[in-house]
């Protein structure tokens, strides 16, 4: 079943790259929310039957807000205000994932990662840092959010890590994978909004989002399912 809506899902991916490359708006229009809707339902198919507390329940909180911030952004060229809204979702859907990830190592009372291995949280946080300060004079009335997002986004990518050693791993570097995915496709998203405009910027933003959304999925349906095998 995980294989075959892999697959799917991939189709749609591919199906919104070349109708966002390709102009046609319309298709663009259905399969970008059709990714997190096609996530969230796989979702709860795979963990329907499995009770493992507050994680399963923040990480589908997580895509839910995500598939909101998606919708906004697709109205942005309408009104700003829609891209403040599709921030604010996205950050919202952050925090859960941000959660998530902390209560999973929270769980086991052994130093964690960023503690024994400093230097982690010392890239982690300096590519945050780095890349708002080049951004920064572009981002103009929206600095504040933009800061706020940007901590959020760093900080669920630095506990994502931080779940080394207290899952399996399958798990952890699916969740590594697609957080530090997830960081690199709003980099190119600010980027591309803030400062100038990317060559081919429709295929890198969405593809990087598209497979860490995937990627922090399976990641977290594998950590359930490992949790209720030892219950």
């Amino acid at each position: 079943m995980k294989r075959i809506f892999i697959l799917i899902y991939a189709v749609i991916l591919s199906v919104h790259l070349y109708a966002g490359s390709s102009g046609y708006t319309e298709i663009e229009m259905c399969s970008k929310p059709a990714l997190l809707v096609s996530l969230i339902l796989f979702f709860l198919f795979a963990t329907k039957n499995k009770k493992v507390g507050k994680f399963r329940n923040l990480i589908l909180l997580g895509l839910l807000f995500s598939l909101g911030g998606d919708v906004f952004l697709m109205f942005q060229y309408l009104h700003n205000g829609y891209f403040i809204a599709g921030l604010v979702s996205f950050l919202i859907g952050h925090v859960f994932y941000l959660w998530a990830f902390t209560i999973t190592y929270l769980n086991n009372h052994e130093i964690p990662l960023i503690k024994r291995q400093g230097w982690v949280m010392v890239l982690v946080l300096g590519y945050g840092i780095m890349f708002f300060r080049e951004i920064k004079e572009h981002v103009g009335s929206l600095i504040g959010p933009v800061i706020l997002y940007t901590a959020a986004l760093t900080l669920m990518l630095l506990m994502a890590v931080n779940r080394h050693g207290r899952v399996g791993r399958n798990s952890f570097w699916l969740i590594v994978v697609g957080a530090a995915l997830f960081v690199a496709s709003d980099s190119f998203l600010a980027w591309n909004k803030f400062v100038h405009q990317l060559p081919n910027n429709h295929v890198l933003i969405m593809a990087t989002y598209g497979l860490a959304q995937l990627l922090i999925m399976l990641g977290a349906v594998r950590q359930v399912e490992q949790v209720h095998l030892h219950k």
